[in-house]
C-alpha cells in the first residue's frame, strides 16, 4: 500500500474496497490526507475495520463512535472533542437506530428537535459528522430532502481601530489587542507565543503555537491546528517595544503570561466600560474589515491570517515574504502607526 503525492501536495492512498456486483468492476476508495502517514492510517483504518463498516445493523451511535475511533489519531484533539458531544447530546431520537433502517424524515425530526435548543451552525456541524459517518459505512440514504435552520447573520458593527486604541492603549490589554487586531492572531494563539518565538534581527515573530480547550482543561498545542495558521509574520516596531518591554527570565517564557480568560475578561471590561459590543474574536474581524478597506490582495490578508489552504500557503509563502510583500506591510504598519501617533500627539 503506497501513498501518491498530489499536486495541490496532498497524498492519496486508493484501496480496492470489493467489486460490482453487476458490472464486476473494481469499487475504489480513495483516502487523502495532508501528510503522507496520515492517508496510510486511514487506508489502514479501512482495511482492518471493513466488516464492520459494511454492517447497516449498526446503530447510529455505535457508527458515530466507530467512526470517531478511526480518526482518534488522526484529527485534532478539539475535532474529537466536537465529535464526542455529538455522539453524546445531538440526535438522541435517532441515535439507537439502525443504519439500515434510517429515513431521511428521522433526520429531519432529529433535526428539528435539535434547533430548539442550539445554534444553527452547531446543528450544521453536527449534520456534516452525519453526513460523513454515512457515507463512511456506505449507507445509500437521499439526504436531499433534509433541511437545517438558516444560519443567522450577525449584525453588529465594530468600532474603528482609531476609536479603540485609546481606549486600549497604555493598559494591560494593549498589547493582546494590537496581536489581535494588528497581526490577526487568534486568542490561542495570542497566549501561546514565546520570547523565542520573536527573531530580534529581522523583527519578526513566528506563529506555531497555541492553547487549546480540550475536556481535560487547557492544553499548549506545538504546532498549529493546520499548515495554514503557522505563519511568520513581520513585528512592527511599536509592538517590538512592547514585547520586549514584558519581564521574562528565558526565551521559554510567554510574551503573554496570563490565560485565556484574564485576557478576555480584561478586554470585555474594558469596551464594557466604554459602551462597546464587541468579542476578543472580533478584533480578528475588524483586522480583516481594515485589510479590506486598504485594498490588500486576497493572497496577503489570508496568509497574514493564517486562512489560507496547506496548498496556497505552500505555493505563496516566499513569495509574501518578497519586496511585494513587505509593501503589504509597510502599507498596513503605516495605517496603524497613523493612528499610534495621532493618539500620542494628542493625548487628550
Amino acid at each position: 500500500m503506497k501513498a501518491k503525492k498530489l499536486p495541490s501536495g496532498s497524498y492519496r492512498v486508493q484501496v480496492v474496497a470489493g467489486h460490482d456486483e453487476i458490472t464486476g468492476k473494481r469499487i475504489v476508495r480513495s483516502f487523502t490526507a495532508d501528510e503522507e502517514w496520515k492517508a496510510l492510517k486511514l487506508a489502514s483504518d479501512f482495511i482492518n475495520n471493513r466488516e464492520q463498516l459494511y454492517d447497516h445493523n449498526a446503530t447510529l451511535s455505535n457508527a458515530i463512535s466507530m467512526y470517531i475511533e478511526s480518526r482518534r489519531n488522526i484529527l485534532e484533539e478539539t475535532t474529537i472533542d466536537s465529535y464526542d458531544q455529538v455522539l453524546r447530546f445531538r440526535f438522541k431520537s435517532i441515535m439507537d437506530v439502525k443504519l439500515s433502517e434510517l429515513t431521511p424524515i428521522q433526520i429531519q425530526r432529529a433535526i428539528n428537535i435539535d434547533a430548539e435548543t442550539i445554534s444553527p451552525k452547531t446543528l450544521k456541524n453536527a449534520y456534516g459528522l452525519l453526513k460523513s459517518v454515512l457515507k463512511m459505512y456506505e449507507v445509500n440514504i437521499n439526504l436531499n430532502s433534509v433541511k437545517l435552520p438558516k444560519l443567522r447573520k450577525k449584525e453588529k458593527e465594530l468600532p474603528t481601530f482609531e476609536e479603540l486604541f485609546p481606549i486600549i492603549k497604555g493598559t494591560d490589554a494593549e498589547l493582546t489587542v494590537l496581536l489581535a487586531a494588528w497581526l490577526s492572531l487568534r486568542i490561542g494563539e495570542v497566549i501561546g507565543l514565546k520570547f523565542k518565538d520573536v527573531d530580534t534581527d529581522h523583527h519578526t515573530i513566528s506563529v506555531r503555537r497555541t492553547i487549546i480547550r480540550t475536556k481535560d482543561g487547557f492544553k499548549v498545542r506545538e504546532g498549529c491546528k493546520t499548515e495554514k495558521s503557522k505563519r511568520q509574520l513581520a513585528l512592527p516596531d511599536y509592538i517590538y517595544d512592547l514585547i520586549m518591554a514584558v519581564p521574562h527570565e528565558s526565551q521559554e517564557d510567554f510574551i503573554v503570561p496570563f490565560t485565556r480568560k484574564i485576557v478576555y475578561d480584561r478586554f470585555k471590561k474594558l469596551i464594557k466600560e466604554n459602551g462597546i459590543d464587541m468579542t476578543f474574536h472580533d478584533l480578528r474581524h475588524l483586522n480583516a474589515s481594515i485589510m479590506l478597506m486598504l485594498g490588500v490582495p486576497d493572497k496577503y490578508a489570508m496568509e497574514r491570517g493564517g486562512w489560507s489552504t496547506d496548498s496556497v500557503l505552500k505555493s505563496v509563502y516566499q513569495q509574501t515574504f518578497s519586496s511585494e510583500r513587505k509593501k503589504i506591510d509597510s502599507m498596513i504598519d503605516s495605517y496603524f502607526n497613523s493612528i499610534i501617533s495621532k493618539s500620542e500627539d494628542d493625548p487628550a
